[in-house]
Parts: C-alpha cells; structure tokens; sequence
C-alpha cells in the first residue's frame, strides 16, 4: 500500500496534456527532417546507379565490338569455305557428267543433270545433253518439254530463244521427233519467249524433209503474218516446198532472192561433201519444172548472174532458141503426148495460166505466200 501511495502522487503530479503535445511535435520534426533527407539520397543513389550502367555499357560494347569483328571475320573464312567446297563439288559433277556423256551412260548422265542443274552456274549446254539421254532412256515427250521449261524458269538468266533453238536444230534432224519439236515450239509462250526466224527456219525444214506440205505452209503464212524475214536458209526450203507443189512462180521468185547467198556456206542444210551435188540437184529439178510450165527464158534471166554448172546454163540457152530442147528433158512418150495436144486443151492450160500457178495443190493447201 505504501508503494502505491507512491506511485499515485508521482503520476498525479505530471501533466498528461502536455507529454502528449511533446510527443506530437517529436513526430513531426522526424517527419520534416527524413522528407529533407530522402531527396539527397535518392539522387546520390541515381547518380551512382548511373555511373555503374554506363561503366558496364562501355565495357559491354567494346565485348560486343571485340565479339563483332571475330564474328565477321569467321563469317568471311567460313563463307570463303563453303564457296570454295561448292566450286570444287559443282566441278566434280561437271566431269562425271561430261565423262558420263561421252561414255553414252545417259542414266549416270541423267543422274548428275539432276545435281548440277540447281547450281546458278548450270550451263545451257548441258541441257541438250539432258534431253538427249532423255530421249536415249526412253522418257516421254511431256517429260522432256517439262524439264525444259522449268530450267528456262529456274534459271531466267539463260532464257532465250537461242539456246531453245539449238535444241530444237538438234531433234529436228529426226523425224520422228517432229511431235516434240512442236510441243517445245508451242511451250515458248509460258516462259515469255517467241519464235525469231531461226525458229521458222527449223520448222520449215522439218516439215518440208516429212512431206508435211500443210503444216509447212502454216508456218510460211505466220511468218508472213508476222512480218518475220525468211534466212537463207529458210528461202532453200521454202524453194524446195514449192518444187514438190510443182509450183513454178514461187520456185523462180525464192531463186532470184537467193542469188546473193547461193554460194554461201550456211544456206544449205547439208555436209560440204553433199553440197555441191544437192545444188545441182536442186537446179535440174528447177531446169524441169521451168521447162514443163514455159518458164526457162524467165529462169535464164536469172541464172545470168549466177555461178551455176555451164551445161545446165547452157541446156537452158539452147532451149530458149530452139524447141528441139524438149525432147531432151522429156522421155519420147512425153514429147509425142504434147505434139498430139488438142487445141482446146492448149486453151484450157493457157485459161489457169492466166488465173495463177499452173499447179494444183493438194486438198487443204493453200498456194504459199513466199
């Protein structure tokens, strides 16, 4: 009891009004002097952080600077490398093909066609060597116009109607790939190329070497359709289709523009061994044709200029100045046929020479336009 009497007076005499304002004021100057604090902190602690970042900024560049050029550099060396291993393996399959080839193993050939195409250097001659052994293994027509034409694709920078021509020069010699040829001719269009005139020129052999007067003469009517200027080359055939039509104006018109290329090599389609024999023999054929339809002194005048073999020069001479000429073109029969030819059927033939060409074309044919 003595200890709380104590007590009681030492709490009773303090003033519990003012402890509390004193506690108060306390709290608020705490809280003044942290808020006037807390910036100088914070900014000291930005600033350091700062200095950190960019310290390791600096240093993570010159790593990345280090690491960038190792990283070129090995890219270099690597890329050299691989262009290297590429330029060696596009060389080996060059050799087995070109060996292959040579061999006539066109399956081995066929075999190394199908690696070195997709390489860009591919060249355009490995493609008719492709298509031969095509061709020698027994692949079908769609299968050959089909390789073709995705080469043309992948490869855009070999397109062009030139190296399509020089396989086609290449089939046509055989007849029996006259189908392939005109399913290659009409593939051109969907690989954005059009036919020129060594492409007629093609056609127009093959199908005048076939006998196809019908489609040779489609081919003369588009060329004239499209305004495509024959090559020597061309015009020979086209002499030639006219012979086997019998038709004797267009045979003397090709003739006359073929005076200026008649000795030049490239005109005619055959060996140089056959050459001079297959002018000459072309020249008779014109010599009996022009003298069947009446037309020799029209062909003298343009053998004039020529450098033909004198005793066809000369046969054409003598005929023009006399009629004794016929009987020695013509077998006897023949001769005494034609002096036993009624005046009305003089009339008659002089009657069509007067309406055009004295021939008659096949059914179907229209006269041909060069």
């Amino acid at each position: 009891m003595k200890y709380q009497a104590i007590l009681a007076d030492t709490f009773g005499s303090i003033d519990i009004d003012v402890e509390i304002l004193m506690l108060l004021c306390s709290l608020v100057l705490f809280y003044i002097l942290h808020k006037a604090r807390h910036p100088h902190m914070i900014e000291r602690k930005r600033k350091t952080a700062d200095g950190i970042c960019a310290a390791a900024a600096q240093s993570k560049a010159h790593i990345g600077t280090d690491a960038s050029e190792s990283t070129a550099r090995e890219q270099v060396t690597t890329s050299k490398r691989d262009a290297e291993a590429v330029q060696a393996r596009h060389a080996e399959i060059e050799k087995s093909l070109h060996d292959a080839f040579d061999a006539e193993d066109y399956w081995q050939v066929l075999k190394c066609w199908g690696a070195i195409k997709w390489f860009g250097q591919c060249p355009p001659v490995y493609l008719s060597q492709a298509v031969k052994a095509m061709q020698c293994c027994n692949k079908d027509n769609r299968a050959i116009v089909a390789e073709i034409r995705d080469f043309l694709k992948w490869h855009p920078q070999k397109r062009n109607t030139g190296l399509v021509d020089d396989i086609l020069e290449s089939l046509a010699r055989q007849h029996e790939n006259a189908q392939l040829v005109e399913w290659i001719v009409s593939m051109l269009p969907r690989v954005k190329l059009a036919k020129n005139s060594r492409t007629y020129e093609i056609l127009l052999r093959m199908h005048v070497a076939t006998g196809n007067h019908a489609k040779a003469q489609e081919v003369v009517s588009e060329m004239k359709e499209r305004k495509v200027e024959l090559t020597p080359c061309g015009r020979v055939a086209v002499l030639t289709l006219a012979l086997q039509l019998d038709n004797v104006d267009m045979v003397l018109k090709n003739l006359s523009r073929l005076k200026t290329s008649w000795d030049v090599r490239s005109t005619w389609a055959v060996s140089p061994f056959a050459l001079q024999r297959h002018k000459e023999s072309i020249l008779k054929q014109i010599v009996e044709l022009a003298h069947k339809q009446e037309k020799l002194s029209q062909l003298q005048a343009i053998l004039q200029d020529m450098s033909v073999p004198q005793d066809i020069v000369n046969a054409v001479r003598a005929d023009c100045k006399t009629s004794a000429f016929a009987g020695s073109w013509r077998k006897p029969s023949e001769a005494s046929d034609e002096a036993s030819t009624s005046e009305g059927s003089r009339s008659d033939s002089e009657e069509e020479a007067s309406i055009g060409p004295c021939f008659r074309p096949p059914p179907g044919l229209a006269t041909p336009c060069f």
